[in-house]
């Protein structure tokens, strides 16, 4: 009997939670894992699965549109605190659109762009940037107390200027990257 009314308190609370649909102000943070593939213009091409994350904010205009600003990024090699010279990675600015296809769904679509940074911690490379696109989907999983995580899968693809790698040959590549994770949304 003890248990019973925190079990009916939260299982009301959940469904008043269900039920209020998006609005005012979000933010999201975004924990995956991701397949980047560069493809410089000379050197040979690199595929690394490695951490996605991403942080984004922004307004609800619509229970079924959400805008705002996500910053993000990918790791290619992992830094090294005894060596400041280890380390490469993506980072990215982008604006965002989440669409919901109703003011109740659980999916939504998520389209982005905006500038993506090369960048490496050696000391002969230099940072090249250039500009990116995502798509992507994402379905709610869990839903309590005006929060939500979702899993979602992206798709980005770009291109990235005069980056110089770290045996430090100047030129300019793509990049592809598809990612899976979770997000946490409040």
């Amino acid at each position: 009997m003890r248990y019973l009314i925190p079990l009916l308190c939260i299982l009301c609370g959940n469904a008043v939670a269900a039920d209020a649909p998006r609005h005012g102000f979000w933010g999201a943070i975004d924990v995956g894992v991701g397949r980047v593939s560069l493809d410089p213009q000379v050197a040979a091409e690199r595929d690394t699965t490695r951490l996605n994350l991403a942080l984004a904010g922004g307004y609800t205009l619509h229970p079924q549109l959400q805008l705002g600003i996500a910053a993000g990024g990918w790791s290619i090699r992992s830094g090294n605190i005894w060596d400041p010279s280890d380390g490469e990675g993506l980072s990215s600015l982008f604006a965002v659109a989440r669409i919901w296809p109703g003011a109740e769904s659980k999916l939504f679509f998520k389209l982005a762009g905006g500038r993506v940074t090369h960048w490496n911690n050696a000391a002969a490379a230099a940072d090249g940037s250039g500009s990116a696109y995502e798509v992507g989907l994402g379905y709610e999983v869990f839903r309590y107390a005006g929060t939500e995580t979702h899993w979602y899968i992206n798709y980005a693809r770009g291109s990235i200027d005069d980056y110089t790698a770290a045996d430090g040959v100047k030129q300019d590549e793509d990049f592809s990257a598809l990612s899976t994770g979770l997000t946490l949304s409040f």
